[in-house]
């Protein structure tokens, strides 16, 4: 399986392109970096991502001696859309997405990869792990997390009117639909550079632009009410919970302006982890500008020696 479009500046293809099936039937597209012998990781990346873009921090592991397993969730990249229209995220229950973990986790690719060393994890993928690792799904040695959605920045006015919007749209059985504001099929790379909260690396940024007009089905835009009121539950159930036996790591940007930099903090606190803060980064550290990816990595290698990784 060929890369979709071309990789990213900097960045390598996989080794190895193949596809799974989740036990419900979703087809899946996946992908392993081969490594020399350091250990291996699994690569979780956030919404609306594809493996392509993922080539980024897959390679400077990769750099590191790690093989890296990742995958395109269901509903985006090149795995199967779970839904119409295509553009419109979506997901049945939030812990569907852990039925492609374990896909991943059972594919024949993967059989001298059961040992998972580290798990990474971006966005809405540390909402994923951690869900993944309360419930016993995967079992790393170790854990890192770039911006985790566990609580999404917006202003309090609008989180109540997305509160009541989806609460009238369950009332009403239309989950399904996507929200009845904003801009619902536009990839949001597309409303351009200036003023985006993803990062300040202009160079990924046009790369990101050129993959999505390159290939179209790649993108991905407003997610469905269904999407925003399970991931509001899975971040609430989040909460709830007490710590993991991994050791975590939290990378976030001060200018983060997607994921709920208060509750990240709090997540930190009651999970007993340490918050890398990069000065002037946006949502996206792994693929920010290199003076902010450069101390994002070293944070990172710290980390992973003191976790005797």
């Amino acid at each position: 399986m060929d890369p979709a479009v071309q990789m990213p500046p900097g960045a390598r293809a996989w080794d190895l392109g193949f596809e799974i099936e989740a036990d419900d039937g979703v087809r899946l597209r996946a992908a392993i970096w081969n490594g020399d012998g350091r250990g291996t990781v699994l690569l979780f990346s956030g919404r609306t991502e594809f493996l392509e873009k993922m080539a980024i921090p897959a390679t400077e592991l990769q750099d590191r001696g790690f093989t890296v397993a990742s995958l395109d969730w269901r509903g985006q990249g090149l795995s199967d859309r779970v839904a119409e229209p295509a553009l419109m995220g979506h997901v049945g229950r939030f812990t569907d997405y852990h039925k492609d973990i374990a896909a991943l986790m059972a594919a024949p690719q993967m059989a001298v990869c059961q040992q998972i060393d580290l798990l990474m994890a971006h966005s809405m993928g540390g909402a994923i792990a951690m869900g993944a690792l309360y419930r016993g799904v995967v079992a790393p040695r170790s854990v890192v997390l770039s911006a985790p959605m566990l609580g999404i920045h917006m202003p309090a006015a609008l989180k109540i009117a997305g509160s009541v919007t989806t609460g009238f749209a369950r009332l009403f059985g239309q989950l399904d639909k996507r929200p009845p504001f904003g801009d619902v099929d536009t990839p949001y790379v597309f409303e351009g550079f200036d003023g985006n909260v993803l990062t300040s690396d202009r160079e990924v940024f046009d790369w990101m632009v050129a993959a999505l007009k390159a290939e179209p089905r790649l993108q991905l835009a407003m997610p469905s009410m269904r999407w925003i009121d399970e991931s509001m539950k899975e971040m609430g159930w989040i909460a709830r919970q007490g710590s993991v036996e991994p050791p975590i790591s939290i990378l976030l940007g001060t200018k983060e302006k997607v994921v709920d930099f208060d509750e990240v903090d709090v997540a930190a606190k009651r999970l007993g982890c340490h918050i890398h803060k990069i000065p002037d980064a946006r949502h996206e550290v792994l693929i920010e500008s290199p003076p902010m990816r450069a101390q994002a990595w070293a944070a990172i290698d710290g980390f992973l020696e003191g976790a005797g990784v």
